[in-house]
């Protein structure tokens, strides 16, 4: 039996309409727009199902970049929208690869996936500067690659993945900031998995804003 997706449209219609409601409880204050760049370091991995025994996925090092735009709704919300480029994935120490003779060709295995990341993210300013953000992501895996050289079709990315994301961040005057974050992932990042594959991914990122 699969695993049930969560469809696009539903998740989206949920998430989205409770962040636009969550950032306009109040009359906005200081309405203001900006926009700007960031880049940073991630650590990923994903979800094994439960019937591979004695074996899990391990964190692999990645890089994304990318631009933010940001609304701010009053005092205490933001509303931030990006366009990031990503790089996740996982690696198996203990994975192993035999040919049709049964000799052992490869020991270890490591997969990253290229990804155009959209997070939609509410940003809480319980004091100045410090901020707490969530909200939903969605993934579009673009391409992928892996240590097993010549073993065509192993595993394939999954078109598009959703997931969730929560974390906290500073913002300076000067328009600096820094965020770090956790990412769950709600769907499969492997193509035709039958359970499990969820990504799971910790990100440090530092950028700049222009207010408009």
């Amino acid at each position: 039996m699969k695993t049930p997706y969560l469809t696009p449209s539903n998740f989206c219609r949920k998430y989205v309409v409770g962040l636009l409601l969550l950032c306009l409880v109040a009359i906005p204050a200081r309405a203001q727009w900006s926009v700007g760049g960031k880049a940073g370091i991630n650590w990923s991995t994903v979800r094994y199902p439960k019937n591979v025994l004695n074996d899990k996925a391990s964190y692999i090092v990645g890089g994304q970049a990318g631009v933010v735009a940001t609304y701010t709704c009053n005092t205490y919300f933001d509303l931030q929208l990006e366009l990031l480029y990503a790089t996740h994935g996982y690696k198996d120490k203990t994975l192993i690869f035999n040919d049709e003779r049964g000799d052992t060709m490869y020991k270890g295995y490591s997969y990253r996936i290229h990804y155009i990341d959209i997070p939609l993210l509410v940003k809480f300013f319980p004091i100045a500067g410090f901020n707490i953000q969530a909200g939903p992501q969605l993934s579009i895996g673009c391409a992928a690659t892996d240590s097993w050289k010549g073993v065509e079709a192993f595993q394939q990315p999954a078109g598009a993945e959703l997931g969730v994301v929560a974390g906290l961040g500073y913002e300076f005057d000067s328009g600096l900031f820094v965020d770090a974050r956790y990412t769950w992932g709600l769907t499969h990042s492997i193509r035709d998995a039958e359970s499990a594959f969820e990504s799971r991914h910790i990100g440090i990122s530092v950028g700049y804003r222009f207010f408009l």
